[in-house]
């Protein structure tokens, strides 16, 4: 197949697609970036990663290693509260890089229902950002 015989893909997926390349790499980076700051700054995490790893090498189970080295569990979204903090920076960049569908899914969804007069689509791009929100917070559960 030549270049001049390729179909070319609708305005609504290039979105989708752009969005979802983007903003994955971005929380890759951030995700790297994380590390880095736990690293050099080990007290300005919510777990010191020196006795992290220690609790980690020496077998402990994970409700025994958030109760020593943070005090108990803080919450799936500590993030928030401690977003400069090397753990919760890189908290983030893990929740940006699992919900970057659903941020590509609103914008194609616009495409869909104004561009593209697809309202079909419109639903099910709506539909599937609502079930990855719901997710996202613990409403809809695999387990």
């Amino acid at each position: 197949m030549s270049a001049g015989t390729r179909p070319i893909m609708q305005l609504s997926q290039r979105v989708y697609g752009e969005i979802v390349y983007w903003g994955t790499i971005l929380a890759a980076i951030i995700c790297m970036i994380g590390p880095f700051i736990s690293m050099k700054n080990p007290d300005k995490n919510v777990m010191n990663p020196f006795y992290l790893f220690a609790a980690i090498f020496e077998g402990k189970d994970t409700a025994t290693i958030w109760q020593e080295v943070a005090g108990g569990f803080p919450g799936g979204h500590f993030y928030l509260d401690k977003f400069f903090y090397g753990d919760g920076f890189t908290q983030f960049g893990l929740a940006m890089g699992c919900s970057v569908a659903a941020w590509a899914l609103i914008p194609a969804a616009f495409i869909y229902l104004f561009k593209e007069k697809n309202p079909t689509y419109t639903i099910l791009c709506l539909w599937v950002t609502l079930l990855i929100i719901l997710s996202m917070v613990g409403i809809v559960s695999s387990h």
